[in-house]
């Protein structure tokens, strides 16, 4: 237990939380296990669970909008857009506690790996128990949020000025 208090301190979504209050956490959080190459979560699905991974890697793959023909049948492209491992401290499944919208991406083990589980049901119930602690957690989240929509603003401006780039050469 004092090594999973440990290691969930150093993950950026109980940043500033007390080993009690991380102990509090754990109460809630349950230990689930997938082999390489299992999907964890799809693109589409309706979830209500976010990971903290605690052994191994993981892939977040996205549907493109692109299709190729081949014989005049469109076939679905996918694209892995990053990999999260432990020694990142990496959470996945995070608006999965904010609103209850469908997957945004594909999670794939690389590796067997060890998460643990928060459903978003069992978080609530225990921020509405201890105001301070759903505040702190909710605020980290905040953070992880702003940090990946700023990176897909950044990836986004890439995008655009590459394809900007392609079309004013053709």
């Amino acid at each position: 237990m004092e090594k999973d208090i440990a290691l969930l301190m150093e993950t950026e979504l109980f940043r500033d939380l007390t080993p009690e209050e991380i102990c509090n956490v754990l109460k809630i959080a349950r230990h689930v296990e997938f082999e390489a190459e299992d999907i964890i979560m799809s693109e589409g699905d309706f979830g209500d669970t976010l990971y903290v991974i605690l052994e191994g890697t993981v892939e977040v793959v996205k549907s493109l909008t692109m299709i190729e023909f081949d014989d005049d049948q469109g076939i679905e492209k996918n694209k892995v857009f990053t990999r999260l491992n432990a020694s990142q401290h990496a959470v996945f499944g995070e608006i999965a506690l904010l609103e209850d919208m469908k997957r945004t991406a594909t999670i794939k083990a690389v590796t067997d790996c060890i998460f643990y589980e928060i459903k978003k049901d069992d978080f609530l119930r225990l921020a509405g128990e201890d105001y301070k602690l759903g505040y702190q957690i909710l605020l980290n989240l905040a953070r992880i949020v702003s940090a990946r929509l700023r990176k897909a603003d950044e990836d986004t401006i890439k995008l655009t000025t590459a394809l900007s780039i392609i079309l004013k050469e053709s």
